[in-house]
């Protein structure tokens, strides 16, 4: 599986090049033949590139000998497998794009997700992943819904490392009261929820039911922001993960979530409350 953070890598250089050439995608794409689409996916690190692409974009970039040398070689990087990336031994059980957004994950500074219906996979108790992978769309045998449980596990592992990322999570009311898995599953997950939502990097905030229709009818997304800039976007569908390219839309959809988010304080009294629900 090629490496999605070698890619992210060589994108933001090719893109600096190209601005310190004074070129726009446009100019830059017809000089070596490509389209403009390829080229801006190329650089927000969604794909890969041949070396000879790469070298007519480094000669029209007028790079210097020793960027040139060091882009070829992040390019061979982004095309070997078998690195030693912690997902690799789950390569068969998920998709390169879930694993290009778990490499992004584990560069990120800060992760803000929205979820309408479940919790967030990197929230999520290993009980109430395996539920949710027992009843979800794809029809997954025991051993790859263990599989998916273990990766997602690992996952989780950069909320837990010395200078995690900041992280936001914004919850549709409905993820407390859809009973997944059961009432012990939930109570467990919810009191996961109440733990996660006090440390000190995390703001967990639910948007309650009162606040009507709101801007995340669409569905869940993931907003990943790096120190260097040019965040990610990462939306779930049934039409397949995607990467969309308009990252300010997803921006402003996302503070219009949080207007709507009652404050941290109250959501966690609204995630204590139900859990205690399913004690009853």
């Amino acid at each position: 599986m090629a490496s999605p953070t070698a890619r992210r890598k060589l994108g933001i250089a090719l893109k600096q090049l190209r601005e310190q050439a004074g070129l726009n995608i446009e100019q830059a794409a017809k000089a070596v033949g490509i389209s403009d689409s390829h080229l801006s996916r190329l650089e927000r690190g969604r794909v890969g590139v041949r070396q000879l692409t790469l070298r007519a974009l480094l000669q029209t970039f007028k790079a210097t000998e020793n960027a040139t040398e060091e882009l070829l070689q992040i390019a061979a990087d982004t095309t070997k497998r078998g690195d030693r990336s912690w997902w690799q031994p789950y390569a068969t059980a998920i998709s390169e794009k879930y694993a290009t957004l778990i490499g992004f994950e584990s560069e990120a500074t800060s992760v803000k997700a929205f979820a309408p219906m479940a919790v967030p996979g990197l929230l999520q108790t290993e009980a109430y992943a395996r539920a949710l992978l027992q009843n979800g769309p794809a029809r997954l045998g025991p051993d790859e819904i263990e599989t998916r449980v273990e990766a997602r596990r690992f996952r989780q592992a950069i909320l837990d490392q010395p200078q995690p990322p900041a992280a936001w999570f914004i919850l549709d009311e409905a993820v407390l009261w859809r009973r997944v898995g059961g009432d012990a599953v939930m109570r467990e997950q919810l009191l996961h929820l109440a733990d996660v939502a006090q440390r000190p990097r995390v703001d967990l905030q639910v948007i309650p039911y009162s606040a009507g229709a709101h801007a995340g009818t669409l569905g869940p997304l993931v907003m990943l922001g790096f120190d260097e800039g040019d965040d990610v976007v990462y939306c779930e569908t049934y039409a397949g993960d995607l990467y969309p390219e308009s990252v300010a839309w997803y921006g402003d959809v996302f503070g219009r979530l949080a207007q709507d988010a009652a404050s941290k304080s109250r959501s966690l009294d609204m995630i204590q409350s139900a859990a205690e629900e399913t004690a009853r």
